[in-house]
């Protein structure tokens, strides 16, 4: 029997996963309007694959490849697979929650889950340090007196899809975990017939 932890954590986990997905492959995770010694239509933004600039008043980006000494750097490196991976794990630890539940049967594995719980909250959260460190870079920078004020990006729109599909995870996954002290406890007992009273 389907308990309503696994209903919220089956439901609201694919929420948080396409945000993720959304954040790795959009070229938002920095952002410049209005860059100093350009026009001001010029809106600029990269993300971990690409760079951009987009004439606000035609809506037409321009994209290329992040340029070669930045896109071997190993702080992208890093980033790039670490985005990749916290997507796929997330996504097969959904599969596994699947299995565990055993929409076939009437036994769902309440290990199977929480453990799929656990990796959901992981690679949730594991994500969102990926974006806080990125997004304190940016900050860092524009903090920074030595650091060109055109080289003063802005924290992109992805990071804070970042945020929002990490802390879903995170939330969702601890759902799931509450499987590990479920069995045998979440479902409500069912008489199994009429009883007849004393008075």
């Amino acid at each position: 029997m389907v308990t309503c932890s696994m209903i919220i954590g089956l439901i609201f986990t694919p929420v948080g996963w396409v945000l993720l997905l959304a954040a790795t492959i959009t070229p938002q995770w920095r952002e410049f309007p209005q860059r100093p010694g350009y026009s001001l239509d010029l809106f600029f933004y990269d993300g971990l694959w690409e760079t951009c600039r987009e004439v606000t008043t035609l809506n037409t980006p321009e994209c290329k490849p992040l340029p070669e000494e930045i896109a071997v750097s190993w702080w992208i490196q890093l980033q790039r697979a670490t985005a990749i991976i916290s997507v796929v794990m997330g996504a097969l630890s959904y599969l596994a929650a699947h299995l565990g539940v055993r929409w076939w049967g009437d036994a769902p594995n309440h290990n199977l889950i929480g453990t799929s719980g656990v990796f959901i909250s992981f690679w949730g959260a594991i994500y969102v340090c990926i974006v806080s460190c990125r997004a304190y870079l940016i900050l860092a920078a524009v903090r920074d007196p030595n650091v060109d004020i055109q080289d003063k990006f802005r924290v992109g729109t992805c990071l804070y899809l970042g945020w929002l599909g990490g802390s879903i995870q995170v939330a969702t996954g601890v759902v799931l975990m509450c499987n590990f002290s479920c069995q045998g406890k979440c479902f409500i007992r069912q008489d199994s017939g009429p009883y007849e009273a004393d008075y």
